[in-house]
């Protein structure tokens, strides 16, 4: 039998896991989650039981409370098995912000020095997300098998609370509201959350000492302006594209080759047909 647990569960990467292993045929019979909105926090744990698998991704949006998350977290799993699988959920805003269009790479040298440029919230859950990419990288250095996926966007029907570009395209949608664009030279890529679980759970597997970093996310490059028109037609909607002076091409898209070529992983779902769904979801 083997056992999961996802530290961070509440939010949209743990509850599409859950959701995904529980409907899919995936050998992980035990799933044991930790998350503040469920009073289970990791932080009043004591001892973790045992599992083959441990996915972190918990987002503090504060490095200070964040760090000692993970010291406690640290302490955690120097009680157990360093055959024990363990994962990082890292973010690709940790290359920082592209206005040009060129696929980031995990190769690619890190430059804390472009945070700047990101909004004050975006700064902190960057410079979060690395610190902790650095604390895991050190798990390895002592023996353990972990690995970092750095995560793009996504959708799924966890996704509509959040207020990315594609939640409020499909909010109005369903509201049968205006979609308003705010940045019309704003290029995304989608993965479906079903697709995004699959690639979490092959990347998991190939943990190490060596800290193995895969980009996680589709390819396929979409103008949001491109998408929201094609929407806006199909529900007969009225767009907005709001006049900003300050529109500056805003580029985030993940190469995946090396997931494509070291895992043979791809992306399965057809994003318009997956999107309709999300509108027509109860």
């Amino acid at each position: 039998m083997k056992k999961l647990i996802i530290v961070g569960s509440s939010g949209f990467v743990g509850k599409s896991l859950i959701d995904y292993i529980k409907t899919k045929k995936i050998k992980i019979n035990n799933i044991l989650t930790y998350s503040r909105s469920e009073n289970k926090n990791i932080i009043k744990i004591k001892k973790l039981p045992k599992a083959n698998y441990i996915i972190y991704c918990i987002n503090n949006k504060n490095i200070s409370k964040s760090l000692k998350y993970f010291f406690h977290f640290k302490k955690l799993i120097k009680e157990c098995s360093k055959e024990i699988k363990i994962m990082f959920i890292s973010s690709g805003a940790v290359y920082g912000p592209r206005s040009y269009c060129k696929k980031f790479k995990e190769t690619e040298k890190i430059n804390i020095e472009k945070f700047k440029n990101y909004k004050d919230y975006k700064k902190k859950y960057t410079e979060e997300k690395l610190l902790l990419e650095n604390e895991f990288k050190k798990l390895g250095y002592d023996g353990y098998n972990v690995s970092i996926a750095r995560c793009f966007t996504f959708y799924g029907k966890y996704i509509l609370k959040y207020n990315y570009a594609i939640s409020q395209i499909i909010r109005s949608i369903r509201s049968n509201k205006k979609i308003i664009i705010d940045n019309q030279y704003t290029f995304r890529s989608y993965m479906h959350a079903n697709d995004m679980c699959r690639w979490l759970i092959k990347i998991i597997k190939t943990s190490s000492n060596k800290c193995p970093i895969y980009n996680v996310g589709s390819d396929k490059l979409i103008k949001i302006k491109n998408l929201a028109n094609f929407l806006a037609k199909k529900y007969n909607l009225e767009i907005v594209i709001k006049k900003n002076k300050y529109n500056k091409l805003d580029f985030y898209v993940p190469s995946t080759n090396l997931a494509k070529k070291k895992l043979k992983l791809k992306t399965t779902i057809n994003l318009k047909h997956a999107i309709d769904l999300l509108i027509n979801l109860k």
